[in-house]
């Protein structure tokens, strides 16, 4: 009998809020935009009687009629209105979406949520690298560098503002497209070494000021082709980076008597290939969030000093040789690349952060401070030791201590695959109301912002 009871319970009851349930649906017709955020209305204006907007979303209901759920601010608190729509009126909305984004703004369809950090980086690479990488090459006369470098630094934003003007431009898509810009410049000078065998000269600067950008946009391109995390880029950056020096290790051990130039470039532009293919291998292996990338990084750095520094003190006392020169460069790359197998085998099971990533680099970057500062204090008591053991020692214990003491604080890591809850908005009109001289006085207190930043906490 209590059976009976039970099963004609949920025979009345269950189907009941089954028919209630609703399901969040999209505004438009691509089905791109599932919540109206203050940013979206801005934009689109689409609820212009709320003065304090916050967002807006759409839930269709079992019988087919939908709520439009409107949250605001009124008098200081949240306020939620549940509006009743039938069929005719979600189609009229969503083509309302559709023609003020096509109007107004493409972008609301996109995932820009890294483009305006790529674009400060770009006009600060194009203003602070670029510029005086062409200058250096040219040796223009008189004024005509500083008009260089500034023509170079506007380019620098508004050519890739406006080809990523209605493209996405995700947290992976940035990630990737920096590190090509930066270990584009790395690349360009390998290249014009390997080229000129080893006696490049000023064309170097224009090569890597090409490399730069070509691999800027190489890497947006794979990202974007291959929808990838932020995390899984900066693996496959900072792998190409050690790869680079993995093969210039090589290079030196092949003959570090009388290094070739040439040699060791071919190699390290190489081994930095390889070091691309391991980074993806390492990824496709385990899902990286960008903290957890930010470990990989740190350990595969202090690994590389801690190996280096033992082997250094370890041939104090001894007339240094070709073997011992060969023990500490492979030393250096061993260190090197069990920091990275190493990180890689700890965030198996974790999930890290940003902050969690930029804790223990600066854990362990306490460490090696503390433990080095300690040797210092050492050796100032003890004046005649100049035993490289005495600085290697603690400095070693702090670096290791800091780092498992960072990685074991932050446990399992916070889960957040975010870039950062900065949001900053460049604005390069700023930079031309500093340059623009004014003749008259004015008494207006306003003037144009260089650039907007947000925190959401």
């Amino acid at each position: 009998m209590p059976r009976f009871i039970v099963l004609l319970f949920f025979l009345l009851v269950a189907p009941g809020s089954m028919f209630a349930q609703e399901v969040q649906v999209p505004f438009d017709s691509s089905g791109k935009i599932d919540v109206i955020s203050s940013d979206i209305e801005q934009s689109l204006r689409l609820f212009p009687t709320y003065q304090h907007f916050l967002e807006a979303r759409l839930f269709q209901q079992r019988d087919s009629s939908f709520i439009l759920e409107v949250t605001s601010i009124v008098e200081g608190k949240h306020l939620r209105d549940r509006l009743p729509k039938t069929r005719q009126d979600v189609t009229q909305l969503r083509h309302a979406v559709d023609s003020l984004a096509s109007e107004r703004s493409l972008s609301v369809f996109l995932d820009q949520n890294s483009r305006s950090k790529f674009l400060v980086y770009e006009t600060l690479f194009g203003t602070f690298v670029y510029g005086p990488f062409i200058i250096a090459a040219s040796n223009p006369s008189g004024s005509a560098g500083t008009g260089i470098e500034l023509v170079i630094g506007g380019l620098g934003y508004l050519i890739p503002s406006a080809l990523t003007q209605n493209s996405t431009f995700t947290d992976g898509e940035s990630s990737l497209a920096l590190g090509g810009a930066f270990l584009g410049l790395g690349h360009g000078a390998l290249i014009d070494v390997l080229a000129t065998n080893g006696s490049p000269g000023k064309e170097s600067f224009v090569l890597s000021t090409v490399t730069s950008i070509a691999e800027t946009g190489i890497g947006y391109a794979v990202a974007h082709n291959t929808n990838m995390a932020e995390g899984t880029a900066d693996v496959i950056r900072y792998c190409g980076l050690f790869g680079a020096v993995q093969g210039a290790g090589i290079g030196l051990l092949a003959n570090n008597t009388n290094p070739s130039g040439s040699v060791i470039s071919g190699l390290a532009l190489a081994g930095s290939a390889g070091g691309f293919y391991a980074g993806t291998v390492l990824a496709n292996n385990q899902k990286y969030s960008r903290g957890s990338a930010s470990v990989l990084l740190t350990a595969g750095l202090f690994g590389t000093y801690i190996t280096g520094i033992l082997t250094a003190a370890a041939m104090t006392n001894s007339n240094f040789t070709s073997t011992d020169g060969r023990l500490l460069t492979v030393m250096t790359m061993a260190g090197n690349a069990g920091g990275v197998v190493l990180a890689h085998n700890l965030m198996s099971d974790k999930h890290y952060s940003t902050a969690d990533g930029i804790n223990v680099m600066l854990g362990t970057s306490a460490g090696y401070l503390i433990g080095t500062g300690v040797a210092y204090l050492i050796l100032n008591g003890h004046a005649n030791n100049n035993s490289l053991w005495t600085l290697a020692v603690p400095s070693v214990i702090g670096t290791v201590v800091g780092f498992a003491l960072s990685v074991s604080t932050n446990g399992k890591g916070r889960g957040d695959d975010h870039s950062s809850n900065w949001k900053i908005d460049f604005n390069p009109g700023g930079f031309a109301g500093l340059l623009i001289k004014h003749n008259r006085p004015s008494n207006s207190t306003y003037a144009t912002p260089i650039a907007s930043v947000r925190y959401n906490w």
